[in-house]
């Protein structure tokens, strides 16, 4: 396609630049994304280096984790049809005060504008571009060559109209577009393959989407990334550790705070100030509080939740969990255990770190039942700081195992139960 760079989503190609990449789509991929590979062709017979390589370059991710990357960003699915909505209207505002030029070129005049093309309804345009990312017949099931080139038209068609949105629709609105028509596992990238042959040369061997990346974080609130505020130290430490295993592509686009050589309390109370403070402060990043999934908690965040909160803050805690609906539990003033639903009673970090590691001697390790807590109605109940600390050292090596390329290391269902939970909280 000459010297250009797209977006491709599955099997089709969408979004061309000209002689450059677009910067904003090259700041949702990671360095990690990076794929690069240069192939030895011809004959040997030329003595110009492009005439003996072939190179293919670009950024590669899946169609879910580009999603997940614009949710943080704020480009949720709600907010991406609301743009199309909005951008399908100026589009036909343009296109109806086109119509004297259109009258003036059916005569055969010479315009020297580019005209819009026709605006399709935005279902309709949302069915088609999952038709042209979708697997595309063959060739051989067509009876005539004339009919294949007319359903590869249509998706050529459908690519032209993503095009003319680019007038009316924030970029990354229009990534989420696309993505959100595809399946969760189909790889989408940008190719840049078309910007490393002669006449353009590229340098290959420079990183393209990180200092893309750092360039873009210069400007809030959007391009910053998601700022994530817990209880205290351990929950920040221990959740982004979390976050490379279970999503590691939302690593540099999700920042946990971080108490390390602070004075911070951690605990909940204190978050709710936090939270207050940022929101007194106008802070410009988008941030998102989230608490443990205890009595303490849900009282302590009771008031936060009934006031309206600006757009760029969601509080959370941590979601229930199918593990903690029947869990070993000891009552207050009793040595007996019962199978007891502690989700908004005891969901405190270690809760969520796995069943294998909250397996002690071979059992799960007890919740004990403590105080009763009128306003939420229930009893705040949590692990003996025995069973946290031996929880905790087991999870650091499941974290440094996993890290280090090993397989099947155990049960991570609810700390990406957790960060699903931050993700989505724009939703």
């Amino acid at each position: 396609m000459g010297h250009h760079s797209y977006l491709v989503v599955g099997e089709y190609q969408f979004l061309y630049t000209r002689d450059h990449y677009n910067e904003e789509l090259a700041a949702l991929f990671n360095e990690s994304d990076r794929e690069l590979v240069v192939a030895d062709v011809g004959d040997g017979t030329r003595d110009d280096d492009w005439g003996e390589r072939e190179i293919t370059l670009g950024y590669y991710t899946t169609a879910n984790a580009l999603r997940q990357r614009l949710s943080v960003q704020g480009f949720t699915s709600c907010r991406a049809l609301a743009d199309l909505a909005e951008g399908v209207t100026q589009w036909r505002k343009t296109y109806d005060g086109q119509s004297g030029l259109r009258e003036r070129e059916a005569r055969g005049e010479q315009l020297y504008q580019t005209l819009a093309r026709r605006p399709r309804e935005p279902a309709e345009l949302l069915a088609a571009i999952g038709e042209a990312i979708g697997p595309h017949r063959p060739y051989t099931s067509f009876a005539t060559a004339e009919k294949y080139v007319q359903y590869e038209d249509e998706f050529t068609e459908t690519a032209a109209d993503v095009e003319d949105l680019r007038w009316f629709v924030e970029g990354r609105s229009l990534v989420r577009l696309l993505v959100d028509q595809a399946p969760d596992h189909m790889r989408v990238g940008l190719d840049l393959s078309g910007l490393t042959g002669c006449c353009v040369g590229l340098d290959t061997d420079q990183p393209i989407a990180g200092p893309t990346r750092e360039r873009q974080l210069a400007a809030l609130p959007d391009n910053a990334p998601l700022i994530v505020l817990t209880e205290g130290s351990t929950d920040s430490r221990v959740l982004p550790e979390a976050m490379h295993v279970t999503h590691p592509h939302l690593v540099g686009f999700v920042r946990f705070i971080d108490y390390t050589g602070t004075k911070a309390r951690g605990s909940v109370g204190a978050l709710a100030i936090m939270v207050n403070a940022f929101i007194a402060a106008g802070v410009a990043n988008r941030f998102v509080a989230i608490a443990d999934n205890d009595a303490g908690a849900h009282e302590a965040f009771a008031k936060l939740k009934r006031q309206k909160l600006p757009p760029g803050c969601r509080v959370r805690h941590y979601p229930d969990l199918p593990l903690l609906a029947r869990y070993p539990t000891v009552e207050p003033a009793s040595s007996t255990v019962s199978l007891t639903d502690v989700n908004g009673a005891a969901g405190s970090l270690e809760m969520y770190l796995g069943e294998d590691v909250l397996t002690i001697d071979g059992t799960l390790a007890p919740v004990h039942l403590k105080a009763f807590i009128p306003a939420v109605q229930r009893h705040q109940g949590g692990l003996s700081e025995a069973h946290k600390v031996l929880v905790l050292k087991a999870f650091e090596k499941k974290v440094k195992a996993a890290r280090s390329g090993q397989r099947d290391t155990g049960d991570w269902s609810g700390v990406h139960a957790i960060i699903e939970e931050i993700v989505h909280a724009f939703d």
